[in-house]
Parts: structure tokens; sequence; C-alpha cells
């Protein structure tokens, strides 16, 4: 009987930047980690992008539902096996964006 090679787990990674400045050191370092995560057998790595999600507003929220930007973002996460955060540090804490 021939031995049945299993598929290895993906593991999935969404990748957050705490600046929204497009030539960031953060978010260069995330696209660099997402290039070399392209050579290794079994980790993806998704860059979410966090610009376009509204301030915290608790109105937005209707019948248990957010906006549709925010509802995506969310499904994002919840389809993430982990999470990576590249941050800038700001007064020994992160950055406003995720608060």
């Amino acid at each position: 009987m021939a031995a049945v090679a299993m598929p290895s787990p993906i593991i999935k990674v969404a990748a957050l930047c705490g600046s929204l400045r497009k030539g960031s050191n953060n978010r260069g370092s995330l696209r660099k980690a997402i290039d070399i995560s392209k050579t290794v057998k079994g980790v993806e790595i998704e860059y979410v992008d966090i610009s376009e999600l509204p301030f915290v507003n608790t109105d937005l929220e209707v019948n248990g539902t957010y906006p549709p930007v925010v509802e995506a973002f969310r499904q994002k996460i919840l389809d993430a096996d982990s999470v990576l955060f590249a941050s800038p540090e700001y007064n020994y804490s992160v950055t406003v964006i995720y608060s």
C-alpha cells in the first residue's frame, strides 16, 4: 500500500501596518516579509490595508453589522491564523492607528 502524502497546512498571516504613509519603513518591512514568505512553504502573508477603516464610532453599528469595509477587515482577521503587526514607536507605545 502506497503512503498518501498529506498536504502541509498553510499558515495564513494578516499583516497590519501602524503607519498610513506609503513610504513608511514599517510598511517596507511588511513588504519584505511578504516577499520572503513566498519562498517559505506553508506560510502565506496578506497585507491588510487599514487606511480606509473609519474611526471608532458606535453609531456605525446597525443591527449588529458594521460598514462593508469594517466587515471585510473583520473577516480577514478571522480568516488569519496569526497577525503580524509593524508599527512605529510613539511615546513608548503603538501609534493611534492601532488604538
